[in-house]
């Protein structure tokens, strides 16, 4: 069940994902909840700035989300 999901995202999704990691681990490690925003901020103007004004992406929200889920799965770990 858990192959089947992970086969039907798309490339694009997972490499999301992987940034929020890579990005969110070390954040929240060091800095906490306030790190942790300092990432989402960073995948939001991300998106923004680099694929919507630059034009040199596809600004879409999925892309968001699946780069800040992880952020705030690390968020939820460190404050518990």
């Amino acid at each position: 069940m858990v192959k089947k999901f992970i086969d039907s995202l798309a490339r694009d999704k997972k490499d999301h994902i992987i940034l929020g990691v890579i990005l969110g681990f070390p954040l929240v490690m060091l800095l906490g909840v306030y790190g942790g925003l300092i990432g989402i901020l960073f995948v939001g103007a991300k998106e923004v700035v680099h694929d919507w004004l630059l034009k040199k992406g596809t600004p879409e929200w999925w892309d968001f989300i699946a780069s800040a889920v992880p952020i705030i799965m690390f968020m939820i770990l460190d404050y518990l």
